[in-house]
């Protein structure tokens, strides 16, 4: 179970690390060197909601996919 636990603590993390270097892409193109701390973390929770509805979208259109393949296909 803690095993499990660390697993998703990772996984969190790596998305944290994954949005911060987006941000961070992004701002180099934009040849900004530096923002205010704030504004930055704004950015993040923009990059966030933007992820979220990302992962909600994905989530549908691989239920959608299995269904048409089943309907498709048949279950066997």
């Amino acid at each position: 179970m803690d095993s499990t636990n660390q697993e998703i603590l990772a996984l969190k993390e790596a998305l944290i690390l994954n949005r911060e270097g987006l941000l961070n892409d992004l701002l180099a193109a934009l040849n900004f060197d530096q923002i205010n701390e704030q504004v930055f973390q704004q950015l993040l929770q923009l990059i966030e909601q933007a992820d979220l509805n990302t992962i909600k979208l994905t989530k549908a259109l691989e239920a959608q996919e299995v269904i048409d393949k089943v309907l498709k296909d048949g279950l066997i």
